[in-house]
């Protein structure tokens, strides 16, 4: 150590002769110890010359080493012999007799008291580095301190705390924040070296920002130097206490304010490693709102540190600093006689009562005396010590310092409590991960201080909880066990109440063990071994067997103290009072302390290793088992048979009870939607205000055949053209109900299922019977079906005709469209138009997206043929009151009905899709209308403005005949107008319907209901826009073009796609927009939008237009009557020829039989005439929705409630699935029993229970977090300097790829096509070449300029000369 002091450096080269005279000091009085401990060694391994052991080598890992023979006794650090326990001198660092003041000079403290010395005055910071920024020098700063008095941030003295003499070490944050720079690291190394050469504990204030950056690297050399001295103080086993005050950062808490033995921080200290700024800057990028969201409460605040177990003691301010340390320093420096209060102790009776009958549920009792009644009645100057030191802070385990009887322990317990409040703050008796390790630490401290340990045991057992294995709980408690094996201080176990498994041997493996007589100790509770290792048949007999079987089960076990005495596993039985309590039980504690005080006492008679080995035994000669002879072994075959398990025949059960397919693979979808649904409230619960939706039943129908004369009747009784002619003979206006198609096409991405439909059908079918029609199928609601609901749309035409016989259904037909967004041969028109009137529609609204009656003539005839009604559209836009329109005026509307008179039509309907049609039109043109034809007029219009609704009322009165309206609460917007307003408002009107809005409330409410089920597809447009007038956008599609916008990412654009979708209207030359015309500006809109070009752009710029575009352009859907820019034409089809005829008559007739064999090839089944012509309008949708049928229950899907259709269940919920229009068919309750945890393979197990009895468990992978379609984190964008470069035209999925690598080819041949929300785009070769690379598949998610392929470019041909 002279040495060392002496080989200073030139920077501290004006040390004083005073350190000097001390350092020599210092060796003397290190060599006389040495010489004193090596004089005491023996061959039985350091016999102790005091009750306690003598001290630790100085180095110690988890595993201890053993102790050096020459290693000095912990009373004889200064160098002096040790006497007997007890004995005047025997105190460990206790030092009243050091007099004058050669070693410093004397300072008045702020307190006048004059004890103070200062040390190492002469140590300076130096500018060595010469360290300059922003016009300000290292040396500026230093010279400024200086001349205040301060030579460096580190203040060394010795004081007197409580008549201890301590090494006191503190940071001056005057001094540049207090930051550890060279200067500070040798004051406080020469401090450490200091108290070691004195026997004095170290004490260090802290109060810094961190390393020094002005001096560079090697003021991060300080943190190791001096990390280094605090090891080497620390190996003469004296206390080192650590103080943090505000602000403790960086190098230094990451060094020796975090080595303390023992550390204690004032509450409104900021304690970290990292401060605030490093992390917003590092992590956070400086986003302040992102930091502020996930910084946990009261990060970094003292409190905070210590509840994370990195802080033994909080105080108020720095007189309470000194007031903790001087109760610790009084433990630990108290007299370790065990010896003498133990031999002076005398013993009270301890035998059992007569009447004892053992009973392991005592254990438990809340009036019944816990650990930490004995530690607050039995010792005294009790000192926490919180936490593990690491991370975990544990509410169960907790320990500390005390004295017992004035002698010095470390105290080790299981807290729980009396009442509820006590019992869950203390985790109920059970131990985390941080418990264990916090008594591992304590034990450590123990035997750093030569303390002996007290454990206190009262624990069901260590807590079982995901938190506690993820954290490592039996690491933890196996790390424990060999830490008590090797400990070198007596360790002695009460075995207080409970002693629950591992949990709580983890912390009693005493010397000596004794248990009190109400206590039980086993490998675990009797509870949780009836559960583990009985059956019982049902909850009815465990509820009258399991408490007997436990009793019986721990008298089985032997778990009481008289069996556990008897196997050798306790020392001693304490016997307890029947009439104790926790607050009154004087002569148990009293046995409990004789006890303690005389098991360290005889432990302390042995040395290090004979204590280690006696434990050693003790454990090892633990167990009871069998030694065969050699005549027993010999008998035991030498290859014993395998043990085969024997498959049990499973009991054979009713057939009537076994669940059918349908039922089990039902309950498949519903763990798919659970565990993988997008809305599933398994992850996000869905708005409180969803209630089931129950089926609404009429009271007191009025019988049908008492009904009034309908519409309905007439048809069936007559023929439509009799309908034509009673409508016209009625003086009043009719009304269609729209709710069951149009209104939630608009309103909801028509996604009502049909079960919600049937909940609605028998009071509409009631107090809607004077209605014209229920527009109730076609549209959009077909794809919908096969492709969202699962559903066949057949079958929902079927169930809602048998639930509603009077009314009229409608459908929407669009025209040689049929349901589906392309021409299709005429003989599927006819097939699909007849199958459709036989399952049940009546009125047939044949529309064309151009109102080319060329393309309406086939169905028109075809519904005729079939009976039914054909009511054809005029599909109405524009402005016809406006002196610039030039297309679609006044005349050509009264010339369209007068041919669609002449064609043979029963109904005129004017289709106002995007309700373009205003107030003040409705009396000119129900003039204009009249002088043509005689036929009714049907008024269809949307409320996307607001104003539609006085359109309808206006059109009544001029007038028309049928007005199409919707339920009030699916209404308005993009919907139709309020039915319910309507009929209130024409109350009084002699055009009035006889319909009271009144009756119609019930069903109202009913569609709210079901309405708000459905958020999850709400466009989340609340209020009309008079803007629709300028862009005209239909209002089915404007619900879903909002989608698109969003699944596009360009929804915070959706102004700027208003004006692209009316500047492509304009571009295409004003075209009607309706389905499908209305989808192709659609995608021509969001194409542009997504590549960021306009519309002049089109004109310059080749382009792989989307195939809609293509397809419209071409003539697939008709032709306006006005034609299409010649000019764009020819820009979109690159010199294809447009269809010069009706594109159904150009396309072969689909031979329907050689479907039939293709499909039942492929699905294996049979299929109807009406599944056929689905295929052939969707054949990818038709093929995936049989694939879904056949996995997931076919029909019973239809009945399964939508909530749980879109949400899934609740642990504990039932549902009842039954058929809504077959009473007889089977009604299933489902109850959902577990949800359970995520396997490895990203597994989970879900059971469910049917009927109340069967049992149903399934299995399937979780995919939410990693679908196919997941953008890949390997995709790269295009480079658009690279010509072989093919990105994608927008954001979307791989839909199709028709190249492999390698394959020639040519200029626009077609690569691959990318969809995006039904928008469908080519991707084409730019030039010709060589695929040379693929670099997506089916179904990978793309962005925008995502690379898809590389083309090489094939080497042009050289001309020859």
């Amino acid at each position: 150590m002279a040495s060392h002091n002496q080989a200073t450096s030139d920077l501290n080269s004006n040390a004083t002769s005073t350190a000097t005279t001390t350092t020599a000091t210092a060796t003397t009085t290190t060599t006389s110890a040495n010489n004193n401990s090596g004089n005491s060694s023996n061959s039985g391994g350091n016999k102790m010359t005091s009750p306690l052991l003598r001290p630790l080598s100085p180095s110690r890992c988890i595993s201890p080493r053993p102790p050096s023979p020459s290693s000095p006794s912990i009373f004889a650090l200064n160098g002096a012999s040790v006497p007997r326990s007890g004995s005047p001198g025997s105190n460990m660092f206790l030092r009243t007799n050091l007099t004058g003041t050669t070693r410093g000079t004397a300072e008045k403290r702020p307190d006048g008291d004059v004890g103070a010395i200062q040390l190492f005055t002469s140590i300076q910071s130096t500018d060595f580095l010469n360290f300059s920024i922003n016009n300000r020098t290292y040396s500026q700063q230093i010279s400024a301190a200086a001349a205040a008095g301060t030579l460096c941030a580190i203040s060394c003295s010795t004081r007197f705390i409580k008549n201890y003499e301590v090494m006191w070490m503190e940071h001056l944050y005057s001094f540049i924040g207090g930051s550890l720079g060279c200067a500070e690291g040798e004051k406080l190394c020469m401090g450490f070296e200091h108290a070691t050469e004195l026997g004095l504990p170290a004490i260090v204030v802290s109060r810094s920002g961190g390393a020094r950056m002005q001096e560079g690297t090697l003021s991060l050399m300080q943190m190791a130097k001096v990390s280094a001295a605090v090891q080497a103080f620390k190996a003469q086993r004296l206390p080192y206490i650590s103080v943090c005050l505000d602000p403790t950062y960086g190098g230094t808490t990451a060094s020796y304010a975090m080595q303390g033995d023992i550390r204690i921080s004032v509450r409104q200290a900021r304690i970290g490693f990292a401060g605030e700024n490093v992390i917003l800057n590092t992590v956070y990028k400086m986003n302040q709102e992102a930091y502020d969201k996930d910084c946990p409460p009261g990060f970094q605040s003292a409190p905070f540190v210590q509840q994370h177990g990195q802080l033994d003691i909080l105080v108020d301010d720095l007189v309470q600093v000194e007031e903790a340390v001087g109760k610790v320093l009084t433990i630990l420096n108290a007299p370790r006689d065990w010896h003498i209060k133990a031999a002076d102790m005398i013993p009270g009776e301890n035998n059992p009562p007569e009447d004892y009958r053992p009973d392991y549920s005592k254990s438990r009792r809340a009036d019944r005396v816990q650990a930490q009644d004995i530690i607050e009645q039995l010792f005294t100057n009790f000192v926490e010590l919180q936490g593990d030191g690491r991370i975990g802070y544990d509410r169960c385990i907790r320990g500390g310092i005390a004295l017992l009887d004035g002698c010095p322990v470390m105290i080790i317990a299981t807290y729980k409590g009396h009442d509820a409040i006590s019992m869950q703050q203390a985790n109920f008796g059970m131990a985390t991960p941080a418990g264990y390790r916090t008594a591992q630490r304590l034990m450590y401290l123990a035997e750093h201080f030569g303390i002996p340990v007290v454990s206190l045991v009262d624990t069901p057992g260590a807590y079982p909880s995901f938190e506690s294995e993820v954290d490592g709980q039996p690491e933890a408690i196996a790390s424990n066990l060999t830490t008590m094996a090797g400990l070198r201080v007596p360790f002695i176990t009460l075995m207080v109440g409970e002693g629950g498994s591992g949990g709580a041997l983890a912390i009693a493996m005493g010397d000596r063990i004794a248990m009190l007589s109400e206590g039980y100790y086993g490998v675990i509770t009797p509870e949780g071994a009836v559960s583990i290792l009985c059956r019982y048949a049902n909850d009815s007999e465990k509820m009258a067997k399991f408490q007997s079987d436990c009793h019986a089960m721990a008298a089985t076990q032997r778990i009481y103290p008289t069996d556990l005495l008897e196997l050798g596993v306790i020392d001693e039985i304490i016997w307890e009072r029947d009439t104790d309590k926790y607050n009154d039980c004087p002569e148990t504690l009293s046995k409990i302390k004789y006890f303690i005080m005389r098991s360290i006492a005889d432990a302390s008679n042995l040395s290090h290793t004979e204590l280690v080995n006696e434990r050693h035994d003790k454990f090892r000669n633990m167990g009871r088992y069998q030694k065969l002879t050699a005549q027993q072994q010999a008998s035991i075959p030498v290859s014993p048979p395998l043990v085969r398990r024997v498959t049990a025949v499973p009991p054979k059960t009713d057939p009537k009870n076994e669940l059918s397919p349908d039922v089990t693979r039902l309950m498949r979808f519903i763990a798919d939607v659970i565990v993988n649904g997008p809305n599933s409230l398994f992850w996000t619960p869905p708005p409180s205000d969803i209630t089931p939706i129950e089926p609404l039943h009429p009271v007191n129908p009025i019988p049908l055949a008492q009904r009034p004369k309908n519409a309905k009747a007439v048809l069936d009784a007559e023929g439509p053209d009799a309908v034509s002619r009673w409508i016209l003979e009625q003086n009043r206006v009719f009304i269609t109900d729209t709710t069951m198609r149009d209104a939630h096409q608009s309103l909801l991405a028509t996604r009502v299922r049909t079960a919600d439909l049937l909940c609605a059908a028998e009071e509409a079918s009631s107090v809607l019977h004077n209605a014209f029609s229920f527009e109730m199928w076609g549209g959009a609601t077909f794809d919908v079906c096969l492709r969202f609901l699962h559903e066949c749309p057949w079958k929902r035409l079927r169930d809602l005709r048998q639930k509603i016989p009077n009314v009229l259904f409608q459908m929407l037909l669009r025209g040689s469209n049929a349901v589906g967004y392309a021409s299709y041969p005429d003989n599927v028109i006819e097939k699909f138009i007849q199958l459709a009137a036989k399952n049940g529609i009546d009125v047939f609204r044949i529309f064309d997206c151009f109102n080319d009656l060329s393309q309406m003539m086939l169905p028109i005839n075809t519904v005729k043929a079939c009976g039914k009604i054909a009511e054809v559209c005029i599909c109405f836009t524009g402005n016809f009151l406006s002196p610039d329109e030039r297309i679609y005026t006044l005349d050509y509307y009264v010339d369209l009905a007068r041919r669609i008179d002449a064609a043979g039509a029963h109904i005129i309907a004017i289709k106002d899709m995007a309700g373009l049609f205003r107030p003040q039109m409705a009396e000119p043109f129900m003039r204009a209308l009249r002088s043509a034809t005689r036929l009714p007029i049907h008024f269809h219009t949307h409320n996307t403005s607001s104003a539609s609704f006085t359109s309808v009322v206006n059109m009544a009165k001029f007038g028309c005949n049928i007005v199409d309206l919707a339920m009030a609460s699916m209404s308005d917007t993009t919907s139709q107008p309020s039915m319910n307003a309507f009929l209130a408002t024409m109350e009084g009107d002699p055009r009035s319907p006889p319909i009271n809005y009144l009756t119609l409330e019930k069903l109202d409410l009913l569609w709210g209901n079901i309405r708000a089920t459905y958020f999850p597809f709400e466009s989340g447009l609340r209020a009309g826009t008079a803007r629709v007038y300028e862009h005209q956008i239909p209002g089915g599609q404007y619900t879903n073009l909002i989608s698109q916008c969003k699944s596009l990412g360009i929804w915070h654009r959706w102004g700027e796609v208003l004006d692209m979708y009316r500047d492509v209207n304009r571009l295409f030359g004003d075209i009607i927009k309706v389905t499908p015309s209305s989808k192709c500006v659609g995608d021509m809109a969001l194409f542009l939008m997504s590549n960021n070009m306009t519309c002049a752009d089109v004109m310059k710029t080749p382009i792989d237009f989307p195939q809609s575009v293509v397809s419209l352009f071409k003539g697939n859907l008709g032709f306006p009557h006005h034609g299409f820019p010649p000019e764009l034409t020819r820009i979109i089809l690159k010199g294809a020829k447009p269809l010069t005829v009706r594109p159904g008559a150009s396309l072969p007739p689909v031979d329907f039989n050689a479907l039939s064999v293709e499909l039942q090839k492929k699905h294996a089944r049979p299929f109807t005439e009406e599944e056929l012509i689905s295929s052939v309008f969707y054949p990818k949708e038709f093929d995936e929705f049989v694939t879904f049928t056949a996995k997931f229950g076919g029909d019973l899907i239809m009945q399964l409630p939508t909530y749980t259709f879109t949400f899934g269940m609740k642990i504990n919920q039932t549902i009842v699935v039954q058929s809504l229009v077959d009473s007889s068919a089977p009604t299933f309750r489902l109850t959902l029993q577990r949800i359970g945890p995520l396997s490895h393979e990203n597994f989970r197990t879900l059971v469910f229970i049917v009927n109340d009895g069967q049992r149903f468990e399934t299995k399937l992978k979780e995919s939410r977090s990693s679908e196919s379609t997941a953008l890949s984190p390997l995709s790269s964008m295009a480079n658009p300097s690279d010509p072989s470069h093919i990105p994608s035209p927008l954001p979307g999925i791989v839909d199709k790829i028709y190249v492999n690598i390698g394959d020639k080819v040519a200029k626009s041949t077609v690569l691959m096509s990318v969809a995006a929300m039904k928008m469908e785009v080519q991707v084409k070769a730019p030039h010709d070449g060589t695929v040379e690379k693929i670099c997506v598949q089916v179904g990978t998610k793309v962005d925008n300029k995502t690379l898809l392929a590389q083309v090489v470019e094939l080497p042009k041909a050289k001309s020859s000369s």
